[in-house]
């Protein structure tokens, strides 16, 4: 489980921020009893005004994670992805730094890397098992042989240094040559953190991959419960070929163009690369709607954004339950009403539903998600707050870091500006800036 996220110089992050899921109360490498479930937290929700930088901290954790995913097949880019603070000219001259701090078998690892437009500058990987920390290897400079390996760090490390050079994460490159340990680290990073971007072309990838899920039965009558649970009128779903027409064709299109860009022409001349896509976008999601004599079938084109909304994100959620992962989702209460969004969370608060300790972190501006409207969703240790800084950095605090009773509105006390992160809003100057005077 991740216990912490920390990064440094990236979009409107300007200093090095973290937002930490271990409870306020716990201090310390590791619980004293070593059950990690109950030092962590469930769920994680930001909040701060427009711009204030709640995205970007979730971004920050994505770019991260796609670096770590892709960077072994870097080698032939010219220049490595780079977004530092642009409001100040002496950052664009630093290196980014993403770390992240969790929990594998019920062991502690930090890992993370800084980089910037020429490439990697440094990356390491410590582990704690008995509490104390271990070096397993510490990264120097961009190239392999700047890696320097600890002695608890098993197998052909100096070999596969050889292949790493500056475009490439030594976690990343180790993994792909099935390195034993890293591979088992790499994987809970790369694969056990998902991200839920809010974007159609997002939300376009989710539901292409329900289709694939809902092959099996289980994942289909899942998805119908989940639907009936949040009172949409569906009362089953299939996965059925149809017939493309043009606007589907235009749509098609769109998706090749953007997948072609990592395929070669002679990938893209071999129908066999094609074909996938082809099936994909002629199998749709059909929901079938109880009307009062009989069922009428609309496919996903023709359903509300609130129900795609509501399948897209509920059904990953439902698999990173079960698994025990972490799912990020920005703008959790796009499309969907405030009580289905507390439901969501609720999810990952029960124990019992979410008995392997899942974890949910998200940014949303529904300050009734900490009110009495969504049934007391989020508690005090679920809230951090976003606040954008006189000098345009954003920063990010707990809401544990205020004197928080039981019997506090937390939606009231916030929207009051009890604990900051709060647009300053002057009615006043907005009408006086649109009354347009006798000369006007």
């Amino acid at each position: 489980m991740l216990l912490r996220f920390r990064v440094t110089n990236h979009r409107s992050i300007r200093d090095s921020v973290e937002l930490v899921l271990t409870k306020s109360t716990f201090e310390g490498v590791r619980p004293f009893d070593g059950d990690w479930r109950s030092a962590t937290n469930r769920v994680v929700g930001i909040f701060g005004s427009n711009a204030s930088g709640k995205t970007n901290l979730l971004h920050a954790m994505s770019f991260a994670l796609n670096v770590i995913r892709n960077s072994a097949d870097w080698s032939d880019k010219e220049s490595f992805p780079y977004l530092p603070f642009r409001l100040d000219a002496e950052c664009a001259r630093l290196s980014s730094a993403y770390e992240f701090d969790f929990t594998l078998r019920e062991v502690r690892y930090v890992y993370g890397f800084e980089s910037d437009s020429s490439g990697i500058r440094a990356e390491w990987l410590h582990s704690f098992p008995e509490g104390r920390r271990r070096i397993l290897f510490e990264r120097s400079g961009p190239l392999g042989a700047d890696v320097t390996f600890g002695r608890h760090l098993k197998g052909e490390n100096v070999r596969i240094g050889r292949l790493v050079d500056r475009m490439n994460l030594y976690l990343s490159v180790a993994s792909k040559v099935n390195h034993e340990e890293i591979r088992r680290i790499h994987h809970y990073l790369a694969r056990r953190i998902d991200y839920a971007a809010y974007s159609e072309r997002d939300q376009d990838s989710r539901i292409r991959a329900i289709k694939r899920w809902m092959e099996g039965d289980d994942v289909r009558r899942r998805a119908e419960r989940l639907l009936k649970f949040a009172d949409l009128g569906i009362s089953r779903l299939t996965v059925e070929n149809v017939q493309m027409k043009e606007e589907e064709l235009q749509k098609f299109v769109k998706i090749v163009t953007s997948i072609a860009e990592g395929l070669s022409n002679e990938q893209l001349t071999n129908e066999d690369n094609l074909k996938p896509f082809i099936e994909d976008v002629q199998r749709k999601i059909m929901f079938w709607h109880r009307g009062e004599s009989e069922d009428y079938v609309l496919d996903i084109d023709s359903e509300s954004s609130g129900t795609v909304a509501w399948l897209s994100l509920a059904i990953p959620a439902v698999r990173a339950i079960e698994s025990g992962d972490v799912y990020v989702v920005d703008e959790i209460d796009a499309s969907l009403h405030p009580r289905l969004t507390s439901a969501f969370i609720s999810l990952f608060k029960d124990e019992e539903i979410n008995s392997l300790g899942a974890q949910l972190i998200f940014a949303s501006h529904d300050t009734s998600l900490m009110g009495h409207l969504a049934g007391g969703a989020l508690e005090k240790e679920d809230v951090w707050l976003a606040e954008k800084r006189g000098d345009g950095a954003s920063e990010y605090y707990p809401l544990t870091d205020f004197s928080v009773k039981a019997d506090h509105n937390l939606e009231r006390r916030y929207l009051s500006g009890r604990y900051g992160a709060v647009p300053n809003v002057s009615w006043e100057d907005l009408r006086a800036s649109l009354v347009v005077g006798e000369h006007g």
